[in-house]
Parts: structure tokens; sequence; C-alpha cells
């Protein structure tokens, strides 16, 4: 049947309103395609900061950052099992007479260098069994990607990290542990798949409203 230029121009004038309806919901449907019911800013914020996960985010959901995490050096080591015991924790700081952070022991050390040898752990002190000196001990800087604490662990074999509160510093203020890295690189993977399915889910939209 013949069309009249009215109804082209009609028909042409409809096909761009939906045009721009389409583009204008490009990003609510795009949300809606991952099941929110809704977003604030609060929530793109949180998930941007899982996409840039650091050292500084692993202690701030670390369970060190709300117990006492450093043992003197002279302490027995019966007396540092009681506390990971009574804290949960495989590892703790540990400090010198002037408190300074000079090493760090594991239940490792214990299984290795206590247990194993037979001694007795009444009689031998935290300085004998544990990583001694800054040099030897494996740390990193608030500011360092998750990416690379983990590069870290697996690099030098280790379950814990001290967390110095500068790049050049030697003052420690944490400790992180391997759960705590897991916990990070989890969020930051959820966050990148999500960000992903809303560049996918955009881009089909955007495409079948040509």
């Amino acid at each position: 049947p013949h069309t009249s230029p009215l109804q082209t121009m009609i028909s042409r004038i409809a096909g761009a309103n939906v045009l721009r309806a389409a583009r204008a919901n490009i990003a609510p449907r795009a949300m809606a395609a991952r099941n929110y019911q809704s977003i604030d800013k609060d929530y793109a914020g949180s998930e941007g900061k899982a996409l840039l996960m650091t050292a500084e985010s692993a202690l701030a959901k670390s369970c060190y950052s709300t117990i006492d995490w450093k043992i003197s050096e002279d302490t027995t080591v019966m007396d540092m099992l009681k506390k990971m015991v009574a804290n949960n924790i495989g590892a703790m700081a540990v400090t010198d007479a002037s408190g300074k952070v000079v090493g760090v022991v594991s239940e490792r050390d214990y299984l290795s260098k206590v247990a194993f040898l037979g001694k007795t752990s009444d009689c031998t002190n935290v300085k004998e069994i544990c990583t001694y000196g800054f040099s030897n001990l494996v740390t990193v800087s608030p500011q360092n990607p998750i990416e690379r604490c983990m590069e870290k662990m697996l690099g030098r074999d280790v379950r814990h990290l001290l967390v110095r509160d500068g790049k050049e510093s030697e003052n420690i203020i944490g400790l992180i542990s391997v759960k705590d890295i897991v916990k990070c690189t989890h969020e930051k993977t959820k966050a990148q798949m999500n960000r992903l399915e809303d560049i996918i889910t955009m881009k089909n939209i955007a495409d079948s409203a040509v």
C-alpha cells in the first residue's frame, strides 16, 4: 500500500523517540540484568574500592586489627602458643625490649624447631625459634596492590605478611594472613565480573536499540 509523506514523517519521529528512550534506559536495564533492586553512590563507591584492593584493604579486614598481634622475644613458646590458641591465629610479630618489631613467629616455627626436635616449650624463648631481623622479614606497604601481596607470599612461601607504615619505613603497623588476601581477591574478582557484565549488557542493549 502507498505510504503518504505524513505517515513516513510520523514513523521516523516515532522511531527516533523509541531510540532515545532505549538509550536513556540502558543503565537501569543493565543493572536489572544483575538482579539489583537499585543502585546508589554508596554501592558504586564500594565496588570501585573492591577493584583497587591493597594491603591496607586486607589489614582492615584482618582479625589481627582487633587483637594484640605482638609478642616479646623473651616470652616462652608455651605462652606464645596460649596466645595463638586464644586468638585463633597462626603467627605473631616479635618485639624487642624497646617494643620495636624485629621478627615474626608462626605455628610452623613451633612444629619444626620445638616439637620436632623434642624441645620443651616452657624452656624455649620465642627469640630462639622466630625469623629474626628486619632484613629477613617479608613485608609490604599499605599501598601495595593485593596481587603484589599474593606474589610475595607465594615467592617466599609464607602465610603472613608484616605491613609497614610506608614504602621505605621499618615501622611495622600490622599483620595480614593468607585468609585476608583471599578475602580481598574474592571481592575484587566479583567486582571485575560485575563491571564486565555491565559493559556487555549495556553494549547489547545499545546495539538492539539501533
